[in-house]
């Protein structure tokens, strides 16, 4: 437990200082918490960082679309992956492995502020998003890799609240 929350803080500090000037501040509120970060191939904490990061890099990426001087302050308090983590194979041999199906959908819990250039708040909100479809068909169309149904859930959210 330790080792995670070394792991998660050099992170946060690591995070913190890349973005300090981008147009996106993304806090995790206690993610070890979390519903669903598990990781389906060993090495949780690294699994758990390296999620952690790629979603951050996302929403940066999101904000970067933002006008000048305004930034988006997300603080995220549960992520549930698509799929569940199951254990497959004979007990000598055992492999855990991600399932991804419509009744494991992927969810993510967080409060978000916009800001201006001035820091008066232009949006805020709660928001609990839930995938829609996670079936095999909805994932090979424009599945780009790992966290692609995560991804796409917060973009449609951006799109529909943040950059309309």
């Amino acid at each position: 437990m330790k080792t995670l929350f070394f792991s998660l803080s050099l992170l946060i500090l690591l995070t913190g200082s890349v973005y300090a000037n981008s147009k996106a501040l993304v806090t995790w509120s206690n993610p070890e918490n979390y519903s669903d970060l598990r990781s389906s191939n060993g090495g949780q904490e690294e699994f758990m960082a390296a999620t952690l990061n790629e979603l951050e890099q996302s929403i940066q990426t999101m904000a970067s679309s933002l006008p000048d001087g305004q930034k988006l302050e997300m603080t995220i308090t549960n992520v549930d992956l698509a799929g569940d983590v199951k254990l497959t194979g004979a007990r000598a041999q055992h492999q855990d492995v991600r399932v991804v199906k419509d009744i494991y959908p992927a969810k993510i819990v967080f409060s978000y502020r916009l800001l201006d250039q001035s820091g008066n708040v232009l949006k805020q909100g709660d928001e609990k998003l839930r995938s829609r479809s996670t079936s095999a068909s909805s994932m090979r169309t424009g599945s780009k890799g790992p966290l692609e149904i995560e991804k796409r859930m917060l973009k449609s959210w951006f799109k529909r609240t943040i950059a309309k």
